[in-house]
């Protein structure tokens, strides 16, 4: 063989030999890409996943913690590391801020070997009716404390008559001296009855665990600043009575009736009305009478006190009025606190923001109260209510105080010679309220 056919022959084999190294190579780094793109689509499956189950868990169960309070954030794992998910062979983790109560974002990371992917949503928080069942005599969400001689029953035996905490925690309920929780005690999921529960031998029904939560929400107090209300007369220490020209859709800046016996009627007609006062006080023997057969809305911006023997709709049906309270912090001279003392007398609905509302003395209320502070009653004083609702606040009982109807609270004490008897049968209706939650509708899905 010639020295041409030997170089031609070499030529042949380095080609043979480049070719496969080149195809060799080619394989390794194809099969790399599918490795990696098999990795990270698996890591954004993850991600994907999670963002659904995060979802739908919030939008089917009421009190999830994937549903933060307002302007608060959780996250899952709780040390801020990932969860194993075995089925999906990786990992995740889940984050979920609540935005001012208008918007929920949620974000999950997906991890799949080194591969990660993060998934972003928002949810439009939104408002459903509020539409709470009351089936209980009292309900706290972190503590239940009453002491000295502290009565919870309920009227006629009642079948659904219970006492429900949401808290797991050591001692969050304590039955002590001479107080009798005469129902059914139903506490947290996954709590223990010997650590949770003190007092057990002041407690007559049976004490179970819940299945799940009980979520009492907040409901939304109205914006009425923005109302075209027109400017109105205020009212001092007069016997008369207002027709829907004299307030309809009207602002008045005070209603003072504090000394004497006088007695101002607000007729409604034939239809609901609306009307706004910047200040309303009582004291004396003074009232306020609503008639007609429309309902009456009162709309109060910094100030509300009664004293003495004063009262509101005393004579009036209980569904025909509604107060709501706002508050005022950039008027120093007025605190947060509303205060029925004395042997007054307020019959509907009451509504306050912030402020905690204070019954004191012989002071009597009859209808829902509802409130984002705490509730206190002493002296003498009754509540008679289909609900005292304050789910954020203390509900502060002592004295000889009277609570005939359901309490929602965050946390509940008492002391003194208390009765809170729980009576479904109770006339007053629930207002017509909203809260933040609805179905969740997806704003956006990066």
């Amino acid at each position: 063989m010639g020295k041409y056919a030997l170089i031609l022959v070499g030529a042949l084999i380095f080609s043979v030999l480049t070719y496969s190294y080149a195809l060799k190579n080619a394989l390794f780094q194809s099969n790399t890409r599918t490795v990696q793109s098999f990795s990270q689509n698996q890591a954004y499956n993850i991600a994907q996943s999670a963002a659904m189950v995060t979802i739908n868990d919030i939008r089917n169960i009421g009190s999830s913690d994937f549903n933060p309070g307002f302007d608060e954030t959780y996250t899952y794992p709780l040390d801020g590391g990932y969860a194993s998910w075995d089925d999906m062979h990786g990992d995740y983790r889940v984050q979920v801020a609540n935005q001012a109560d208008t918007l929920l974002v949620v974000q999950t990371i997906g991890r799949f070997e080194k591969s990660m992917h993060r998934a972003l949503v928002g949810l439009s928080m939104g408002t459903t009716f509020w539409n709470p069942t009351f089936d209980q005599a009292l309900h706290a969400e972190n503590l239940i404390h009453p002491s000295g001689s502290v009565d919870i029953s309920c009227v006629n035996d009642s079948p659904k008559c219970q006492v429900t905490i949401n808290s797991i925690n050591a001692g969050a309920i304590d039955v002590g001296g001479s107080s009798t929780i005469d129902a059914d005690l139903f506490i947290g999921p996954g709590g223990d009855p010997a650590t949770v529960v003190n007092g057990e031998e002041n407690i007559s029904g049976d004490i179970n665990v819940m299945p799940a939560r009980i979520d009492y929400p907040m409901p939304i107090f109205p914006d009425y600043s923005d109302l075209n209300f027109l400017s109105g007369s205020s009212v001092y220490n007069s016997t008369m009575t207002l027709q829907p020209n004299d307030y309809e859709q009207k602002h008045i800046s005070e209603i003072l009736m504090t000394s004497g016996n006088n007695t101002l009627t607000i007729d409604t007609g034939n239809q609901d009305r609306e009307m706004r006062v910047g200040r309303l006080e009582l004291g004396g023997q003074n009232q306020i009478n609503v008639v007609g057969e429309g309902k009456l809305t009162i709309y109060v911006d910094y100030d509300v006190d009664m004293k003495g023997g004063s009262s509101i709709n005393k004579e009036g049906d209980v569904n025909n009025l509604m107060l709501y309270y706002k508050g005022n912090q950039d008027v120093e001279l007025y605190d947060e606190t509303l205060d029925f003392g004395g042997n007054t007398f307020f019959n509907g609905t009451f509504f306050a923001d912030l402020a905690t509302v204070r019954l004191q003395g012989t002071a009597g209320i009859q209808g829902n109260v509802i409130t984002g502070g705490n509730i206190e009653l002493s002296g003498d004083a009754e509540a008679i209510s289909r609900v005292i609702y304050a789910p954020r606040g203390t509900v502060r009982t002592n004295g000889n105080t009277g609570i005939r109807g359901s309490v929602i609270s965050n946390e509940f004490t008492g002391d003194g010679n208390v009765t809170l008897i729980y009576d479904q049968e109770l006339g007053a209706e629930l207002p017509e309220l909203e809260v933040i939650g609805g179905d969740f509708p997806i704003v956006y899905w990066n």
